[in-house]
């Protein structure tokens, strides 16, 4: 992202290696539940031969672990004193931002493992009605932090923005 004058990083990141455990437990157990299923079919009198069910066991799991992977890669969250910014995609990029002043409400979800691992989500609501208005950054380290620091640049820029003669939202 390319910074604009007069505006400096508070933060940037991806999704966290522990926020994505969810996404590989739920289908390693998935690769676990077919494989367990090839393996009855054989039981019952199917001809499956143990590498045909092998090799299933092992590209299910390998393509987890690379969908994973490339889901924290290849999404990249910025904060800046006036922006917010989510960049996202391997061959065609979305990327969505908006001014840190047009942020209204701010909202940390965190399931109870969540909790466990101190990952969580932050969801931002920014004026205007537009599903395209919301933004949400999934997985991040020590959620709570980070919405503390959102909030001070927020207010940081509407204090510029009354000071300069610019008028930002009060």
């Amino acid at each position: 992202m390319e910074m604009m004058r007069d505006e400096s990083m508070i933060w940037e990141g991806h999704p966290t290696w522990r926020a994505m455990l969810s996404f590989h437990v739920k289908w390693f157990a998935a690769t676990l539940a077919l494989f367990g299923l090839l393996l009855l079919l054989r039981q019952i009198g199917i001809d499956l031969s143990y590498a045909v069910i092998a090799t299933v066991l092992l590209v299910g799991l390998a393509v987890t672990i690379v969908i994973g992977w490339m889901q924290r890669f290849f999404t990249q969250y910025t904060i800046t004193t006036g922006r917010l910014n989510i960049r996202s995609g391997i061959l065609s990029k979305t990327e969505s931002s908006t001014n840190v002043d047009r942020i209204q409400n701010i909202t940390v979800k965190q399931s109870p493992v969540d909790r466990i691992m101190r990952v969580g989500s932050i969801d931002f609501d920014t004026a205007g009605d537009n599903a395209a208005d919301r933004f949400s950054f999934i997985g991040v380290n020590d959620p709570q932090d980070l919405r503390e620091r959102i909030m001070h640049a927020r207010d940081d820029e509407k204090a510029a923005g009354r000071h300069d003669g610019q008028g930002g939202l009060a």
